[in-house]
């Protein structure tokens, strides 16, 4: 009887454990939709984009945790669950419902992190080519000085003060 009673617990605790991941998922996809309206802005917050991968960084270690901890749990209770299904026929219910919502939840935030990588991979494109012609302008222009240094001879000098 005890051992049931524990077993209980355990799936009990799984399906908290599928609630807390749900709502870090949820945070998650909210993070992910801020860094698309961050990247589609003419000029990308790069200092709030840098925020919103921390804030995320932080939030998918708790869900690596949570996912060791469910599966920890649900190796302890697999057996039971397999030789008593009946007695656990609302609690399975219950996670496969859950299970379904953090898979749809994990997918929409795949889309949208995939969305996001091309965007930032075109901003990145477009700022190295901007640098890129900076650095040309900035060669063209140095060369342009120098070859003017270059160019002044006395002798033009003279041939312009004869025109005066």
């Amino acid at each position: 009887m005890e051992k049931e009673f524990e077993n209980s617990v355990y799936v009990r605790m799984m399906a908290d454990s599928l609630k807390k991941k749900e709502h870090i998922l949820e945070f998650l996809y909210k993070k992910t939709a801020e860094q698309e309206t961050i990247l589609k802005s003419e000029e990308p917050d790069l200092d709030r984009f840098q925020q919103t991968i921390d804030e995320k960084g932080s939030q998918i270690t708790q869900l690596e945790q949570l996912d060791q901890g469910f599966d920890t749990l649900f190796r302890l209770v697999e057996k039971e669950i397999q030789e008593n299904r009946d007695n656990y026929k609302e609690e399975i219910l219950e996670m496969q419902d859950q299970i379904r919502r953090v898979s749809d939840l994990g997918m929409k935030i795949q889309v949208l992190e995939r969305q996001n990588s091309e965007r930032l991979k075109g901003f990145l494109a477009k700022k190295k080519g901007e640098i890129r012609g900076a650095r040309m302008n900035g060669r063209t222009a140095s060369s342009y000085y120098q070859n003017m240094t270059n160019a002044h001879k006395p002798d033009q000098s003279y041939y312009l003060n004869e025109i005066k």
